[in-house]
């Protein structure tokens, strides 16, 4: 089969699976509900849970009273018994639709934050969910970051890197479960930051003479679903993008919307504004059998101009890159290894427009292909 009809295939079977019947569509929403103004907001804040109807959402700054308002306002939803007996030791917590879902395992871990802070305990708390129609499952992880404001910026700054390291290492743990992992909540932290390129480019980060590693790769379902858009503000006051949702590869990502209704010149419901997706859970590749397919690692993605894939050596000897956009045009090709420095290949994509595309990458053993996202002066 030729470059081109391969590329025409995968972008026909992303469209009929879109259109399926049969696929499974799960929606997943984050929502910091805090407010100073919760008496007057927080029927608000339920209409906003309630028209956007996500499937699961992890309610963010729900703790003391407002936990026990939002589950008896929202009677099709139950709220995921992950502490127990002890729900007030944490503020973020996951609420299921009734009957959508089998709770296959759940658990939560206190996140480590810095010397001196005294205020409510942070945790990552998750689910392994089962859809009790198609029997596919997810994981779904929700927490909340320390704000890195105040007097105690750089400490703060230490607990997210802290909160960040035992998240990723909690995930690892799973990743041989090869389905869908989602990390949701409000993180506190924009995409240029320290954090969300450890996060999201698996850039390590150095502090307090320790250098962590992400050993997982992340996307930002924002820019899965919106490869041409800036992600737009999550919050009402500036123009912060601080919340996230965060999927591994092996989740189909179908649409992602950031909901800023709820004001009528008024106040609004909360400072921060709902953040959802709807994934395909009928539709996911194995995340175990991509990387034994691949040799290479192909970095940034997202990217700005120039893309870089690096390949073991092995790889290296005949090789050819060519390059698609979403409408199976091909838009860039190479032959050989001229242009190779060691084991890197470095490529100029300046010439194209921001948007999807899909590379392709042979040698006389193998191929390797994947999706790569342009996305030229847009943060």
């Amino acid at each position: 089969m030729s470059f081109q009809l391969k590329v025409h295939s995968l972008i026909l079977l992303t469209v009929l699976t879109f259109f399926d019947a049969n696929a499974q569509q799960v929606k997943i929403m984050s929502y910091n509900i805090g407010s100073t103004n919760w008496s007057i907001t927080q029927d608000s804040v339920i209409a906003r849970i309630t028209v956007n109807n996500p499937d699961v959402f992890c309610a963010v700054e729900a703790g003391q009273n407002k936990r026990p308002f939002l589950e008896s306002s929202l009677p099709t939803y139950r709220l995921l018994q992950t502490f127990g007996a002890t729900p007030n030791i944490c503020e973020s917590h996951i609420f299921l639709k009734k009957d959508m879902f089998s709770v296959l395992d759940s658990g939560y871990i206190q996140m480590p934050t810095y010397v001196g802070y005294t205020k409510i305990g942070r945790y990552l708390n998750w689910a392994r969910l089962k859809h009790n129609i198609s029997q596919e499952q997810f994981i779904i992880y929700g927490s909340h970051f320390l704000a890195p404001v105040g007097a105690n910026v750089d400490s703060a700054r230490v607990g997210q890197y802290r909160h960040a390291n035992a998240m990723m290492q909690q995930m690892s743990l799973d990743t041989n479960l090869n389905i869908p992992q989602i990390t949701v909540g409000d993180f506190n932290a924009g995409v240029s930051s320290d954090l969300m390129k450890y996060l999201i480019n698996q850039i390590p980060i150095t502090f307090n003479g320790a250098t962590i590693t992400n050993p997982i790769d992340l996307e930002d379902s924002w820019v899965i679903a919106n490869s041409t858009a800036t992600k737009p503000a999550t919050t009402f006051t500036g123009s912060s993008a601080i919340d996230w949702i965060l999927t591994t590869p092996n989740t189909h990502v179908l649409n992602a919307t950031i909901d800023d209704k709820g004001i009528d010149g008024g106040v609004p419901p909360s400072d921060h504004k709902p953040l959802q997706i709807t994934i395909d859970i009928g539709s996911t590749v194995s995340i175990n059998e991509t990387s034994k397919m691949q040799s290479i690692n192909v970095y940034p993605n997202p990217f700005q101009n120039r893309l870089y894939f690096e390949m073991d050596e092995v790889f290296i000897e005949n090789i050819s890159l060519e390059l698609f956009d979403i409408n199976g045009r091909l838009v860039y090709s190479l032959l050989g290894a001229s242009h190779i420095n060691g084991s890197v290949l470095e490529i100029d994509c300046s010439s194209l427009n921001n948007g999807i595309y899909f590379y392709f990458l042979t040698n006389s053993n193998k191929s390797i292909s994947g999706k790569i996202i342009l996305r030229k002066g847009i943060r």
